[in-house]
């Protein structure tokens, strides 16, 4: 009879087969499947269709340009709260957190309130009152997709290189700076290169997550008919369903994800990045004088534009009986009534949200430890691998984690397309990493001789596990699961494929109503929605401090290792 802990080791492999290997291998096989069997016909289509090429094209045209935007503002902040004396750091780690955990769905539709060509609150200003039409902006267009993006983006690069910067070795610099080299000098020759890696990998993490984001894509992209790879993908499930080269274009994200991870490692494996030494000694931070508070100035300005801004307009709209220039003379709260009382799937999408976030958080917590233990603490042939499987999903869409699923169960004797378990296979699938990386960390800060000794005494592997290593790792698993659980709130990209009416999600009801036009009842499940991310977000801080922020760091640093 096999004991607990093989058992324990052959369920996290049965697991991993489910949620990971066996929707992707079924997606691979889709996509070379047509009405007359085996073809690479619906490659061809991809590959040759205008269509197709355009989705693609604006997919890559997006992403780049919202990494380069990335670097213009992670950089600099990061320099800023590392390096310099300027004021307000802690407003700016607030702004990257922020910007980080707001949903950018939500954030497209406030600058859509904003800058809609005709009904945009500062296009009607500036055109109607001001009298200055050449300064309206229209927000549905490549530059509107590319703002909105890069507002949540940026903070990808920011943790990476403010990192990286702290932890480079002062006396790299010190010796620079006493043979003669200035401070301008020394940051471009020494400290650019030796942060170089973390700014790529946040270079990279922001192009993978800005050709991902299903939600702006369609809110903004699609009126401005700027199709990209995510809705062309959506577009393909309507009837009837092109499952096979819905396949086939899943597939091109991951080419993409696979090839800009090549780049990176190409280009890293040139080069000598080591930034600690035995003897290294804190950087001394640079003193701007008065041009602290120009520095100071653009951080507030990142601040307006990706946090307040936002914020106060969804605010405004949903407080409002009509969003115009005159808004502010009849504020009401019927909105507020209308999408908890009236608006049937809000108590409904709020429900289903919650309970999938719960149970999504668990169950890939609880992974994520078994996996973790079978890395660190066992000898288990293709522990490695499977530690590499779960960050797989990392790098993936939540359009392609559908998609995968939909095929995979469609096949299965097993109904579950339309419930509540498909939807969170499909959680539990893409966010499996962030619990693998928390309890990852965790597991590592414990010492194996507490464990070791509990054997010695006679301690079987369950009253080991349950009274000494599960205990320890609570705190690191607590931080995944909220880690988890936000993320879980704010999806779009793979519920929008797989939900039904009556498992309908928060950020699925979001968007239904913002498809019927109606601006004030979105902006006030908007604001609803954001409440409960806040919440989620209080009680990180009340349970761990700077947990959240400690685990989005130590899954970084899983990612420069390759996990993307």
């Amino acid at each position: 009879m096999p004991r607990l802990e093989e058992a324990v080791m052959v369920v996290a492999v049965l697991l991993l087969l489910i949620l990971v290997v066996f929707p992707l291998m079924t997606l691979l096989i889709s996509s070379f499947r047509n009405d007359d069997g085996f073809s690479f016909s619906n490659f061809a289509d991809a590959l040759t269709e205008r269509l197709y090429l355009q989705a693609l094209l604006n997919s890559l045209t997006l992403g780049a340009w919202t990494a380069f935007f990335s670097v213009l503002i992670g950089v600099p902040l990061a320099w800023a709260v590392s390096r310099t004396n300027v004021p307000g750091k802690r407003m700016i780690r607030v702004t990257a957190t922020l910007a980080y955990l707001s949903p950018p769905f939500l954030v497209a539709i406030a600058f859509v309130n904003l800058f809609s060509p005709n009904a945009g609150l500062v296009n009607a200003f500036m055109r109607d009152v001001a009298g200055l039409p050449w300064l309206t902006f229209n927000v549905f267009s490549m530059q509107g997709l590319v703002l909105v993006t890069v507002l949540h983006t940026f903070p990808f690069v920011y943790l990476l290189a403010s990192t990286a910067l702290q932890s480079v070795d002062a006396s790299y610099e010190e010796a620079a700076q006493i043979l003669g080299c200035g401070k301008f000098r020394t940051a471009l020759s020494i400290t650019g290169p030796l942060v170089a890696p973390a700014i790529l990998s946040g270079t990279l993490l922001a192009f993978v997550n800005a050709i991902a984001l299903f939600g702006s894509q369609a809110i903004i992209g699609l009126p401005g008919r700027i199709v990209t790879l995510p809705t062309r993908i959506y577009a393909l499930f309507d009837y009837p369903p092109q499952y096979g080269l819905a396949s086939a274009l899943s597939l091109l994200f991951i080419v993409i994800t696979v090839v800009a991870l090549y780049l990176q490692r190409s280009f890293l494996a040139k080069r000598s990045y080591i930034t600690l030494g035995g003897k290294g000694s804190r950087p001394q931070l640079v003193d701007l004088g008065p041009a602290r508070w120009a520095v100071f100035g653009f951080c507030v300005l990142v601040f307006i534009i990706a946090i307040l801004l936002p914020y106060l307009t969804l605010l405004a709209v949903s407080l409002s009986k009509s969003w115009g220039l005159d808004f502010w003379k009849g504020l009401t709260l019927a909105n507020y009534r209308f999408i908890l009382f009236e608006y049937d799937p809000t108590q409904r999408a709020i429900g289903n949200s919650l309970l999938l976030a719960a149970i999504s958080a668990t169950v890939a917590v609880i992974l994520g430890a078994l996996v973790s233990w079978i890395d660190i603490r066992t000898k288990a042939p293709g522990r490695k691998i499977l530690d590499y499987i779960a960050l797989v999903p990392l790098g993936l869409p939540g359009i392609v984690m559908a998609v995968a699923l939909i095929q995979f169960w469609l096949a299965m004797p097993v109904a579950l397309y339309g419930t509540l378990a498909i939807l969170m296979l499909a959680y539990v699938g893409r966010y499996i990493p962030l619990g693998v990386r928390a309890a990852n960390t965790a597991l590592r800060q414990i010492d194996p001789s507490l464990e070791e000794s509990a054997h010695i005494l006679g301690a079987r592997w369950w009253t080991t596990m349950r009274e000494i290593t599960l205990p320890l790792m609570r705190p690191g698993l607590f931080a995944g699961w909220l880690l988890v659980f936000v993320p879980v709130v704010q999806e779009l990209s793979a519920s929008i494929l797989l939900f039904s009416s009556s498992t309908i999600t928060l950020a699925v009801a979001v968007y239904n109503l913002y498809e019927t036009g109606y601006s004030e009842p979105v902006a006030a499940l908007s604001i609803l929605n954001m409440i409960i991310i806040g919440i989620a977000i209080w009680l990180a801080n009340k349970a761990g401090g700077q947990s959240m922020t400690e685990g989005r760091s130590g899954l970084s640093s899983g990612n420069r290792g390759g996990a993307v």
